[in-house]
């Protein structure tokens, strides 16, 4: 699941270990928290996106009752 014309990749242990404070953890550890990022992301993402949606919805039922139908 990517940006439209953006490859994405998923981090590995070996790029999560160049971050501060994550030089010692073992893959196992590692993968846990790149799969707790990932889920993280995704349920922001979520977030966001309905936010968009129920503004965009406000945005244009104010329009309507301004009789304004162009952005």
């Amino acid at each position: 699941m990517g940006a439209v014309g953006m490859k994405t990749s998923r981090c590995t242990p070996e790029e999560l270990r160049r971050y501060d404070g994550f030089e010692n953890y073992n893959d196992e550890e590692a993968e846990r928290v790149i799969d707790t990022v990932e889920r993280l992301a995704h349920i922001l993402l979520l977030v966001v996106k309905e936010k968009f949606k129920s503004n965009e919805q406000l945005i244009n039922s104010s329009k309507l009752r301004e009789g304004t139908t162009q952005g």
